[in-house]
């Protein structure tokens, strides 16, 4: 299982329009409201690196009100 965790910055009053469409993908876990200079903090689940790039560059990246978005692989999980 491979882990993204993808911080988000919305236009100035569209966080709630990218939330809602973010809950239509699968892959993503969770999604999380920040405070700081990204809105939003997003936990995505996939098997391969490609459904990572495919859920990023074709899903994530179309949604309208994103300006910009950065990715983390996580390596490993402690408690």
């Amino acid at each position: 299982m491979i882990k993204g965790l993808m911080v988000i910055k919305a236009e100035a009053g569209r966080w709630k329009a990218v939330v809602e469409e973010l809950r239509k993908l699968k892959k993503i876990k969770s999604i999380s409201t920040l405070a700081g200079i990204y809105d939003l903090l997003v936990e995505i689940q996939v098997n391969e690196m490609e459904e990572l790039n495919e859920i990023m560059l074709e899903k994530i990246d179309r949604i309208e009100g994103i300006i910009n978005t950065n990715t983390f692989i996580v390596l490993k999980d402690y408690k």
